[in-house]
Order: C-alpha cells, then sequence, then structure tokens
C-alpha cells in the first residue's frame, strides 16, 4: 500500500531534505511541497492524500500555523493524519500538538529518518514521537502542568484580554478595541493570570501559544520582555 504524502515547512533547505530523504522510500509517494498553510489546504483540495507532514511555526498563510491550522486541518480534511515537525521545546505546546489530533512528533534536532516512521504509525493510527521530544516530554514544567490537571476556567474577556496581549498588544490598545477602560483590562488581565498561576508576561505568551490562543508566528520574544509597567 502506497502512502500518499503532503510536505509543508517554509524553509527550503529543510523541505529539500525531506523531499531527498521521503522520495526514496518504497511505500511513500510524495503528492506535493508547499511552504504555508495557503498552499497546503490548495493541496489538498485538489489531490487525495493519507498523512501530512507540517512544520508547526510556518507564518504567511491564510489559514494560519500552530495549532489553529492544526485544527481547522482535522475539521477540513478529517481522514487526513497529522505529522509536526518542529523546533519547539515547550512541553505544553507539545501537549497541544497531540490533544488537537496530530499523531506524529518529530523533533528538527533528531535525524531526519524517524520522518519515515512517524510517517507509517500515523498511516496505522498510531502516535510516534522521536526520541528528543519524549525526553523534552518528561520535563514539563510544573506550571503549565498545574494549569491543565486543575482545569481553570476563564472568562470570556479574561481569554479576549489574554489573546490580544499575546499578540502584542499593550492594555491601552487593548481597551480601545474592546471599548473599555485601561484600568477594566488590566484588572482583567490580572485576574486571569491570578486564576492560571502566571507570574510574568512571559507566562502569558507561553499559555496564550499552548492554547491556541494565537499562531505560532504571532508571539514574539520582543513582548516576553516588556516592562512590568504595563499591567
Amino acid at each position: 500500500m502506497t502512502i500518499r504524502v503532503a510536505i509543508a515547512d517554509d524553509h527550503p533547505t529543510l523541505l529539500a531534505g525531506m523531499e531527498h530523504l521521503l522520495s526514496k522510500v518504497e511505500g511513500i509517494t510524495l503528492i506535493g511541497l508547499v511552504t504555508n498553510s495557503t498552499e497546503l489546504v490548495e493541496l489538498l483540495g485538489r489531490s487525495s492524500c493519507d498523512v501530512v507532514v507540517t512544520d508547526f511555526s510556518m507564518p504567511g498563510g491564510r489559514y494560519g500555523d500552530g495549532l489553529t491550522l492544526l485544527r481547522f486541518l482535522k475539521r477540513r480534511f478529517p481522514n487526513v493524519r497529522l505529522v509536526v515537525l518542529t523546533s519547539i521545546e515547550n512541553s505544553a505546546v507539545m501537549k497541544g500538538i497531540m490533544d488537537v489530533g496530530a499523531l506524529g512528533l518529530v523533533s528538527k534536532s533528531d535525524d531526519l529518518s524517524h520522518l519515515e516512521v512517524a510517517i507509517r504509525m500515523a498511516q496505522l493510527g498510531n502516535r510516534y514521537m522521536s526520541p528528543a521530544k519524549s525526553e523534552q516530554l518528561l520535563e514539563q514544567s510544573p506550571e503549565i502542568r498545574a494549569i491543565d490537571d486543575h482545569a481553570v476556567h476563564l472568562s470570556k474577556r479574561e481569554t479576549e484580554v489574554l489573546r490580544m496581549y499575546a499578540e502584542g498588544l499593550t492594555v491601552s490598545e487593548i481597551g480601545q478595541r474592546a471599548g473599555r477602560s485601561s484600568k477594566t483590562i488590566s484588572a482583567q488581565k490580572m485576574a486571569a493570570m491570578k486564576k492560571l498561576g502566571l507570574r510574568h508576561d512571559a507566562d502569558i505568551f507561553k499559555y496564550a501559544q499552548a492554547h491556541g490562543l494565537v499562531q505560532a508566528s504571532q508571539t514574539s520574544q520582543k513582548n516576553a520582555h516588556r516592562g512590568d509597567n504595563d499591567v
């Protein structure tokens, strides 16, 4: 049986490496290589596919990236199995990837030969994690684990504030967009952080990315280091 595979990654060198590896593997046929979510969805719309291998952080596409894209693919193409290739090491993000239905998780630091294994396992409906990803998950941060274990529930407005803050907006900008005062926005932000046990702005970005509030490519390091005055 031939496994029809689509590959999506915005790094040309890595894309070429995967093509070189998988094009030689018996029983696997590449139906296309794309560089963003727009091209991927168009490819899946016109070609039969069994397994998609996709990067996690892949900006520029109409359908986003990260958990946003994975959820969309599960809804639009429910019979296609998903394998994620990523350099992200955040254990909460990795858990989120598996929770939305991806069957394979392969690290870019591992040998690409693990892709073949992940693809074959996914086709059978089984999960597979490369060695680096398995090791990283064993080191899951206690803060994120506590959030998941206690099933914290935020209000709609608290979630909205965290999402916009993680996207890079200031408290004042969120207030203007939401039609509420900066004082109210600040209070909702602090209330959400207290519920989740988050102590720093950097924790907000990790939480938002891990729980699919923003696209993987939207959060930036400079946001994580904004001053404490913007509360």
